[in-house]
């Protein structure tokens, strides 16, 4: 009989796999060896003494977590209480035979952690990065600053600034230098109609002056 607490230990690893896939998707490799865990979990465990019943409670426990990524990171405490259902799960994995306490403490602290200071920020930063940004609306008017000197092109002068963080091709009716800021006049696909701040000032004064 395979011990215990290897195979309990090999189902969570594939469960935990199963979630980070779901907060680092596209590789398929996480997907792969997260498929592969889950399988050996589930074919050992046709072969123990197991309590079903129990090893469901245990998936229950970690799966909670898939919801966060696609329901919102609030659910991050709720999906961290339902731990507890893991720690039940293990305790009663199979008849006859037990899962050691201190193992399951060890591994429901690492969970925890793991969450916490691994995949939240994933999340975040994946959230972050893939912020809907196709309407216009979430641009026109944001502000920027010019990280490349615009060349003429034609009449149009063409550079790049930085907007929230992330670069964009500037186009502008004038030159561009680096360090100005900006501010959004139109989108245009991946291009930006910008206009500097001090000229856009410059010229309300000059036509208040006249």
């Amino acid at each position: 009989m395979i011990d215990p607490n290897v195979v309990y230990l090999v189902l969570v690893l594939g469960l935990w796999l199963t979630v980070t896939a779901a907060y680092i998707p596209g590789t398929g490799i996480l997907e792969g060896a997260a498929l592969a865990g889950l399988i050996g979990g589930v074919v050992v465990l046709a072969n123990m003494p197991t309590n079903w019943g129990g090893a469901i409670l245990l998936i229950i426990g970690v799966l909670v977590f898939l919801l966060i990524p696609f329901l919102g990171s609030r659910l991050g405490r709720i999906a961290e209480a339902g731990l507890i259902l893991q720690v039940i799960g293990a305790g009663t994995l199979f008849h006859g035979i037990q899962v050691s306490w201190l193992l399951i403490a060890v591994t429901v602290l690492l969970s925890i952690l793991y969450h916490r200071l691994v995949l939240r920020p994933v999340l975040e930063r994946a959230l972050a990065q893939n912020a809907v940004r196709d309407d216009n609306g979430q641009l026109i008017g944001a502000m920027g600053r010019v990280s490349k000197a615009s060349e003429r092109v034609g009449t149009q002068h063409i550079g790049t600034v930085n907007v929230d963080g992330e670069p964009w091709t500037a186009i502008s009716n004038y030159p561009l230098r680096i360090g100005e800021e900006v501010v959004v006049l139109e989108r245009n696909g991946l291009q930006l109609m910008v206009e500097g701040i001090k000229h856009k000032q410059t010229l309300r004064e000059n036509m208040e002056e006249s």
